[in-house]
């Protein structure tokens, strides 16, 4: 993408973001609000190009950081530097930095994972939140680790993930093969994920992209040029830090537990919601999404895209840069 911005260095205490924009350098007499596009993994604040633009386009000042161990930002050693408190610090930091009370924020994957989280961490900064393929779940009487491992046993890759060092080497190989087995877009044939026997729902990832390509199944979403900018950023950063989010995960359900009311439940959210799930996504189905309409007391809006796989906003872009443009205009 010829028109991708260069990003700004924004120091915070602890860390440097890259943070690109678009639209307005001067949000606060742009007259609509500024948007926050959080990503997920494997990916970059790049994921969201198309909704830079066409947001910018419209009239919004948008900001996409390279979230804490990805891309252009810092890459601090020890999983302990990965914690909830730490990545929605981060926000936290970029708003303040900005001088912005309030934005919207959008979130998708891991970036929806932190998204949901920010109204209990960072309560009464946003706008309203949308959130990509992931919901907003309720807090669970165990851990996540705990659920993935006696759901989908020791070869699930989120529980591969937790030993470090054991699952990088695997995916930094041959990065530009590594990314092309992850973006895969559903083929015509491709099953729904309702219809796949729980037999073969295993979700052994780092073996399936040891079989070669011949058995990932699906279609390529993008070309090695498209694939490039990840390529690059992976090949330089490793994956060490971004996998420490996924090693996080069982310390971010613990720490969550101070946010709960005596009936182990969080409080509901009481800001505008966009909930946009994927069809053919098999690591987060939109089953997920049942009951987020709970757990919400403000105006809460699904949409579910019929056919469309994991990488929703490059997939589908057209039709994400609409609902999140609609959305908009409601709230």
């Amino acid at each position: 993408m010829t028109d991708w911005p260069a990003p700004e260095t924004v120091r915070l205490k602890d860390i440097d973001l890259a943070v690109y924009r678009m639209g307005s350098k001067d949000w606060r007499s742009a007259g609509k609000p500024p948007v926050f596009f959080l990503h997920g993994f494997p990916e970059l604040a790049y994921s969201w190009r198309s909704q830079m633009k066409a947001l910018s386009a419209a009239g919004y000042p948008v900001f996409a950081p390279d979230l804490r161990g990805y891309g252009a930002s810092g890459k601090p050693e020890g999983r302990e530097n990965y914690t909830m408190e730490k990545l929605t610090g981060d926000v936290r930091g970029l708003l303040d930095h900005y001088g912005i009370e309030k934005a919207v924020l959008v979130g998708h994957d891991w970036g929806a994972l932190l998204l949901w989280s920010l109204p209990f961490y960072m309560p009464g900064r946003a706008l309203g939140y949308a959130g990509l393929n992931v919901p907003l779940m309720p807090h669970y009487p165990v851990d996540p680790i705990t659920l993935f491992r006696q759901r989908f046993g020791e070869d699930m890759y989120i529980v591969r993930f937790q030993e470090e060092g054991a699952c990088e080497p695997l995916l930094e190989a041959d990065v530009l093969n590594t990314f092309r087995f992850f973006m895969r877009k559903p083929a015509p044939t491709s099953r729904r994920p309702d219809e796949v026997p729980f037999s073969e729902k295993s979700l052994d990832l780092l073996t399936l992209l040891q079989k070669g390509a011949d058995h990932w199944g699906g279609e390529a979403l993008m070309s090695d040029a498209d694939l490039a900018p990840y390529v690059t950023a992976y090949t330089a950063g490793g994956f060490t830090a971004p996998i420490h989010w996924y090693r996080n995960m069982a310390a971010n359900w613990q720490d969550q537990k101070q946010f709960l009311d005596a009936d182990g439940l969080l409080p509901k959210v009481p800001e505008p919601c966009l909930m946009i799930t994927a069809e053919m996504d098999r690591a987060c189905p939109p089953t997920l999404a049942d009951g987020m309409e709970k757990r919400v007391s403000g105006p809460y809006t699904r949409l579910d895209l019929m056919g469309c796989g994991h990488w929703s906003q490059q997939e589908r872009a057209d039709d994400v840069n609409r609902a999140l443009l609609d959305w908009l205009a409601t709230i």
